[in-house]
């Protein structure tokens, strides 16, 4: 499939405020929102950032959602995670067992 730009992604500049908007749902994702830090949350990013974060982000919001499976949760169970303060890649994951 043939790229819509003529050229690569620019990586080193700022984010678009609508790429600001994304990565703030991103971090709702994430469990980042709840957070002091949250209303700035991407606003001092590059876009190569933003989108390292957005990755790891849909990552662990995927693991956390087969884990909630595999803890036998029902498949309309909302995951919720907390935010990780570290750089660990753990997680908790809220389970509804209705």
């Amino acid at each position: 499939m043939k790229s819509l730009r003529p050229f690569g992604a620019k990586e080193d500049v700022t984010l678009s405020e609508f790429q600001v908007e994304l990565n703030q749902l991103a971090s709702q994702l994430n469990g980042d929102h709840v957070l002091n830090t949250y209303p700035n949350i991407g606003k001092s990013m590059t876009v190569g950032q933003a989108n390292r974060y957005a990755e790891d982000v849909a990552a662990r919001f995927l693991k956390a959602g087969r884990a909630a499976l595999r803890a036998r949760a029902n498949e309309s169970t909302i995951v919720t995670i907390r935010p990780s303060l570290t750089s660990s890649v753990s997680f908790v994951v809220s389970i509804n067992l209705d």
